[in-house]
Order: structure tokens, then C-alpha cells, then sequence
């Protein structure tokens, strides 16, 4: 799961506590949250050349059901081969930014 742990590092650095599991139940790689209390429940999408592919109609309302029960955030990862990562709203598409938590002692 080289761009699902990729992911979780990059969230981790910003204070998250990850969960990091491609089988969970809604289209789910990785559950977040920060100790604010926000939570985003994550789908990663990796290319090797150009730009991931969206989730498809299906995966992107199993992952917008699941995040609403669970009273988490969808988002979609894109991690691109140069190791960029981007996130998006999986409800409007538009792209977000991880809170970013300043942990003590650094």
C-alpha cells in the first residue's frame, strides 16, 4: 500500500491519527482525525502518469455514505508519481487542505 502509507505519513505530520486499511467497509484507505475532532474518511487514487482517475459514481457515494454515518469529512487523495498529494472534497470536488496541528516540541 505504498500511496495509502504515503498518505497517512503526510496527515500524520499534520497532527492526524491514522487508520490506514484498504478493505474497510465505503470505499474507504484511510480514516483521520486530529485531535480538534476533525475526521476525514479517505480514498486514495495513485497514477503513474498524469492525473488519478476520480472514484468512480459508485465508489464516491459508498465513501460519502460511510463518511456521513461516521460523522467524518469524504475525501479523495490523488497521489501522483512525483509524490504530489492533493485532497478533494468527494462531495463538491473542490480541493481542500489537512488541518494542520503544531505538536509540542517542534
Amino acid at each position: 500500500w505504498p500511496a495509502e502509507e504515503k498518505v497517512a505519513r503526510s496527515l500524520r505530520a499534520r497532527g492526524a491519527k491514522c487508520f490506514v486499511n484498504t478493505k474497510l467497509p465505503g470505499a474507504t484507505d484511510i480514516i483521520a482525525e486530529w485531535p480538534t475532532g476533525t475526521k476525514w474518511r479517505v480514498q486514495v487514487k495513485f497514477s503513474n502518469n498524469g492525473r488519478p482517475k476520480w472514484p468512480s459514481k459508485k465508489e464516491k457515494q459508498r465513501l460519502k455514505i460511510s463518511a456521513t454515518k461516521n460523522n467524518q469529512t469524504p475525501v479523495v487523495a490523488f497521489v501522483y508519481s512525483n509524490g504530489k498529494i492533493e485532497f478533494y472534497s468527494a462531495r463538491t470536488g473542490r480541493r481542500i487542505i489537512p488541518p494542520c496541528i503544531k505538536r509540542r516540541g517542534r
